[in-house]
């Protein structure tokens, strides 16, 4: 089946790609993952070319081939695509175009509770994609033996989040050369969060809650 979606999310995974939309006629998400296991469905840079050998961008509407959809306990969104069938823009949104036609996702807590992480035994199926206005919104930075670390905090329905990783690269690039500090992005701001595939750490398997992109 051929699905046309709204481009939410292309950030960093595995040194190719994570991709995320909605779907133009459900507002639903869909997470394209490609077959390749060992990079958790990571999409190689070849699959996201247009035609005209430009790439795909934040707001493109895109039409893409699915044979699947493969929802995992942590991920439900998960949709395995053809990749022998090019993907293909048929336009182009805007933020206000989305907001008002699809509006923001309202979920009571980010991703199961008040923290940057989430332990594999409180994942039970929950959407792993928001689209969220915050308030607040504020760049960390700081550096650890020599390690820059840039990290967002923000405060939403009442709680204050912190400490969460960016894989918006865009936005990683803008503040790699500010110093160490927090600096505020204004009263409100609208992004898109993720929640990543498990990891194990210390003896416990765990989900990083991620900032996919900023509309910033």
């Amino acid at each position: 089946m051929e699905k046309e979606i709204i481009i939410l999310a292309k950030s960093s995974k595995h040194g190719e790609y994570c991709i995320a939309g909605v779907d133009t006629t459900t507002g639903e998400w869909i997470r394209p993952i490609s077959d390749n296991i060992a990079h958790e469905g990571s999409v190689p840079l070849c699959d996201i070319m247009y035609e005209d050998g430009t790439q795909l961008q934040i707001l493109d509407k895109v039409k893409i081939k699915i044979l699947s959809c493969n929802p995992t306990n942590s991920q439900p969104e998960n949709c395995k695509y053809d990749s022998s069938v090019r993907w293909r823009k048929t336009g182009k949104s805007t933020l206000s175009e989305l907001i008002n036609s699809r509006g923001y996702d309202n979920p009571e807590k980010i991703f199961y509770n008040g923290n940057k992480e989430v332990l594999e035994e409180e994942v039970c199926g929950q959407p792993s994609l928001l689209f969220l206005n915050v308030k607040n919104p504020t760049i960390f930075i700081k550096t650890f033996d020599g390690n820059k670390r840039i990290q967002f905090n923000f405060q939403y329905n009442g709680i204050n989040y912190n400490f969460f990783k960016i894989s918006d690269e865009r936005i990683k690039s803008m503040f790699a050369n500010k110093h160490d500090g927090s600096y505020y992005l204004g009263k409100n701001l609208s992004l898109i969060l993720s929640l990543t595939d498990r990891y194990y750490h210390n003896g416990t398997y765990k989900h990083y809650k991620m900032v996919a992109h900023m509309f910033y």
